[in-house]
């Protein structure tokens, strides 16, 4: 599940994949054995921050929990790089960046949805649960009122073909255990748009402030990338994301903001963009701390914190801004 890409595709090239074993491990889509499997024409070649898929697309009816939603068009891949299974893309689509009606389209014109909104509650990485509810919000998975933050730049003003989840990030600081919050920039001025993107295991943010964060965790570069000492994940501590000037503040534990990316060895989990781009990015490392409901009905990106106390499910209506009426129970 994609939220920084729009594309639906399947049947990667296990060969060409960074985890070969996990990928062969999946299933394999066969349209020559689905009855209702329709070759709609034409070709898809969409590239990543890392690897690429490219193929035809078909047309078939696609299951999603109890649900069956008919004549969903996706890709079927005849090669990739890198990637060890499908991906599932829920960016703005129809009519910006593909000229045909995606899965969520499909899911509300369809009525299995009231409204083209999804959220999702990542979790914490040892929590072994996390859930994506299409058409709803698990009021058991934050507290008090959803706070909404604008997508900005707005839509009008980016690119019509690539309409993306952006958001302001206006403080960044951190709490260390049994300490004061400190914030590393300016309460007042500062400002930075960045992509909410479940495709990026890591954030990416401005050299100068990766370098702040990373002298607090006492950081080593090592072939340009920051590299933290493990102890930092059993620390009580938190990486502080703040938004619309502290009416929203996603406090991220240490144990999900630096990632262990093989044992003994961790990343910090913000590392710089590339030289030159202003393409920062909120990967896992803040959304295991948050609970996010995309909402392109209204156009608003709605956060809160993170917490795990339970279950319930609540419809959100096709009335605009439906998702922030939702009380948070824990």
């Amino acid at each position: 599940m994609d939220t920084g890409s729009y594309e639906l595709w399947v049947n990667p090239n296990c060969a060409n994949s960074i985890d070969q074993a996990l990928c062969s491990s999946y299933g394999t889509y066969y349209p020559g054995q689905s009855k209702s499997a329709l070759r709609v024409g034409g070709s898809f070649d969409i590239a990543y921050g890392t690897g690429a898929a490219t193929g035809q697309y078909w047309s078939d009816t696609m299951g999603i929990a109890m649900f069956q939603v008919p004549a969903v068009q996706f890709g079927v891949a005849n090669d990739s790089s890198f990637a060890f299974s499908g991906v599932l893309g829920l960016g703005y689509t129809f009519p910006y960046s593909i000229p045909y009606p995606s899965l969520l389209d499909l899911m509300v014109s369809q009525r299995v949805i009231g409204a083209p909104v999804f959220s999702l509650g990542l979790g914490g990485e040892g929590d072994g649960f996390s859930e994506v509810i299409f058409g709803g919000v698990n009021r058991w998975k934050f507290a008090g009122k959803l706070v909404p933050v604008s997508i900005w730049p707005p839509i009008s003003k980016q690119d019509p073909h690539w309409i993306q989840y952006w958001v302001n990030v206006t403080s960044v600081g951190m709490t260390k255990p049994g300490s004061r919050p400190v914030v590393y920039t300016d309460r007042n001025t500062f400002t930075m748009p960045m992509l909410i993107d479940t495709g990026s295991t890591l954030s990416y943010f401005r050299e100068d402030l990766v370098a702040q964060i990373g002298q607090a965790f006492s950081a080593v570069i090592d072939n340009d990338v920051y590299t933290v000492d493990c102890k930092y994940r059993s620390m009580s501590g938190s990486l502080d994301f703040g938004f619309n000037r502290g009416q929203m503040v996603i406090n991220v534990p240490f144990n999900d903001f630096i990632y262990e990316q093989y044992p003994g060895h961790c990343l910090l989990g913000v590392q710089p963009a590339d030289i030159g781009s202003t393409n920062y990015v909120l990967g896992d490392t803040f959304i295991r701390g948050a609970y996010v409901v995309f909402d392109q009905q209204s156009d608003i990106i709605w956060l809160g914190q993170y917490f795990n106390c339970g279950d319930g499910v609540v419809t959100v209506g096709s009335k605009a801004k439906d998702a922030g009426a939702v009380l948070g129970a824990c």
